[in-house]
C-alpha cells in the first residue's frame, strides 16, 4: 500500500489533542492484565457559581446586542425593512465597508 501516513510522535499527538479538546481516556492495568479506565472527577458547581456565570453571559450578550445594534445604525439600509439579523448585519457591512473602500481608492 502507498498511502503515506504522517507520523506522529505521543508529544506532538498530545499537543493535536489539547487542541482539539479530546481528552483521551487514562487507563491503568488491573491485576489480571485487564485494563480498566480511571474514573473522571466531575466538578461540582454550585448554585453561587451557576447565578455569577449566568449574570456574567446576561452582561456579556446585552454587550454584543448593544454592539449590533450600533453597527445596525451605521449601516445604511432602506427605512422600510425589517432589522436585520446578526449574520445579515455582518454581511452587509462587509459589502458596504468594501464599497467605501473601492471608493476611497479612486
Amino acid at each position: 500500500m502507498d498511502t503515506q501516513r504522517p507520523f506522529l510522535e505521543p508529544t506532538m499527538f498530545n499537543f493535536v489533542s489539547d487542541i482539539n479538546c479530546e481528552v483521551a481516556p487514562r487507563s491503568v492495568f488491573g491485576g489480571e492484565g485487564g485494563v480498566r479506565k480511571t474514573p473522571k472527577r466531575k466538578r461540582v458547581i454550585t448554585s453561587v457559581q451557576r447565578r455569577a456565570a449566568n449574570i456574567r453571559e446576561r452582561r456579556r450578550m446585552f454587550s454584543l446586542n448593544e454592539a449590533f445594534d450600533e453597527l445596525r445604525r451605521k449601516v445604511p439600509t432602506f427605512a422600510y425593512e425589517k432589522r436585520l439579523s446578526r449574520i445579515e448585519t455582518l454581511r452587509l457591512a462587509i459589502v458596504y465597508i468594501s464599497f467605501m473602500t473601492e471608493l476611497l481608492e479612486k
